[in-house]
């Protein structure tokens, strides 16, 4: 039992003393969980229920074996990029890409073990926040169609943004009215100081608000509905497809490709994302704690690891550390891990007892809700961060977006880090060798002096 009375205890002690809060928190966290996993998985051009499977394995498993305390567990955002890449280079045979999930669970399992987890720390944040505004920059690419209700056949980013001003003219102002309330409710829920609005997530209103339109357009049925002289066609196709039985959605891994030069970029991509995600999120949800506790970054490497790996065996997405639902767990005053594990027993609840009401989520609804994600992590905000922090911050964030959309996330990693280095060494005007001499020393930065000149001390 934990001496300290204001620290929650651990283990079954801990979820004796603090149940009553962690699963009030839980309910908040799963109501936010479930149309963000429905609309991660959509966009990752997988079955709905990839989503959620992986939403309740990060729950139910990785639970029992991470480093964190406060911190949820399950699909992410950021990693729809990586599995639509993924797709692609594995002959879009999703059963082969979840090898490469299985595999690449199994390496952050071994990083674990190795202790690699204080590594994440090597990584320049410009560069992260580079990687993320490029994933925003792809989500909003691909979800901006599903808002307008048109459909996108270029085979690049920068292509499918543009295809949007010609696709205009086709827009359906049906699926586009959906999409808009969501949005709106996106951008307007904070300012709404009701406390019944406020006691349900801003997602799960996204959600409520379009399942009655999909109801008056009759999404249910094939037909078309005329407007301003003009006839628009609406049908089963715009709603998301759940099966009548969930464990339908159950798949297994495809090794088949487990000896190619694809497989193993793909599996270097998932791992390099998922793990750098992880314990980047899980440094900022210690900050958030308000008992100032620390994760285990190795413990929480090996428990995504696990838990990716069984997401992965039964037809999942890889799990990380998600910070948005994260940051509600703590903003409802959770108290322990246990809260992730209810969140993950809540979603299987929704799933046995509300799969008829899931069958009527219209996919503009969740893309309404990916728009807002992807334009929030690519932002104005986020540039103007980078530029206060440094001139030379903002051309790492912006050098490594640019690289990532015009090739791909491995690359464009590669591609922030060598420019980070490179730069730093021209400003710090010394050799690649007494550099990386210096870097590797305890709290070695970049100053920059009065007479304009960088200094590596």
């Amino acid at each position: 039992m934990n001496t300290n009375p204001h620290i929650p205890s651990r283990g079954i002690q801990g979820l004796k003393e603090n149940w009553r809060s962690d699963l009030l928190a839980a309910v908040s966290v799963s109501l936010v969980a479930l149309p963000l996993a429905l609309g991660i998985a959509v966009a990752s051009e997988v079955s709905p229920m990839a989503g959620v499977l992986s939403a309740i394995i990060g729950g139910t498993v990785t639970t029992f074996f991470r480093g964190g305390h406060l911190a949820v567990n399950g699909p992410a955002a950021g990693l729809i990029a990586v599995i639509l890449g993924a797709l692609v280079a594995l002959d879009g045979n999703i059963n082969y890409v979840l090898a490469a999930i299985v595999v690449s669970g199994a390496i952050q399992i071994i990083l674990g073990v190795l202790k690699m987890g204080r590594f994440a720390k090597l990584l320049p944040s410009s560069v992260l926040h580079g990687i993320l505004a490029a994933i925003g920059v792809i989500i909003f690419a691909k979800q901006i169609h599903y808002a307008l209700g048109t459909t996108s056949n270029a085979t690049t980013v920068i292509r499918t943004l543009l295809d949007v001003f010609y696709k205009i003219p086709e827009a359906n102002p049906f699926v586009f009215l959906v999409a808009v309330v969501g949005i709106l409710v996106l951008v307007l829920y904070k300012r709404i100081n009701q406390k019944f609005i406020q006691l349900i997530p801003a997602p799960m209103w996204v959600l409520l608000l379009a399942i009655p339109m999909v109801f008056g357009f009759d999404f249910f049925n094939e037909h078309s509905i005329s407007f301003l002289g003009n006839s628009y066609g609406v049908g089963p196709e715009l709603l998301i497809n759940i099966p009548d039985n969930p464990l339908d959605s159950i798949m297994h891994p495809d090794f088949g490709m487990i000896g190619t030069k694809a497989f193993w970029l793909t599996v270097l991509s998932i791992t390099m994302i998922a793990s750098v995600e992880t314990l980047a999120s899980a440094r900022a949800v210690d900050k958030l704690d308000p008992y100032k506790r620390t994760t285990n970054l190795n413990k929480d490497l090996i428990g995504v690891g696990l838990s990716t790996m069984v997401s992965g065996a039964l037809g999942g997405l890889p799990i990380i550390t998600v910070i948005v639902r994260s940051t509600v767990n703590v903003n409802n005053n959770a108290k322990t891990k246990w809260s992730n594990f209810y969140h993950g027993i809540f979603l299987i609840l929704f799933v046995l007892l509300l799969a008829p009401v899931l069958r009527s989520i219209p996919l503009a609804a969740l893309a309404a809700i990916l728009l807002h994600t992807g334009f929030k992590l690519a932002s104005p905000k986020v540039f103007m961060h980078a530029y206060n922090q440094g001139v030379e911050q903002l051309l790492f964030l912006s050098s490594t977006l640019i690289i990532t959309l015009f090739t791909d996330l491995l690359i464009g990693i590669v591609g922030g880090v060598l420019i980070t280095l490179v730069l730093h060494m021209l400003l710090a005007r010394v050799g690649i060798i007494p550099f990386f001499k210096m870097i590797y020393k305890s709290g070695s930065k970049v100053y920059r002096l009065d007479n304009g000149r960088m200094m590596l001390k």
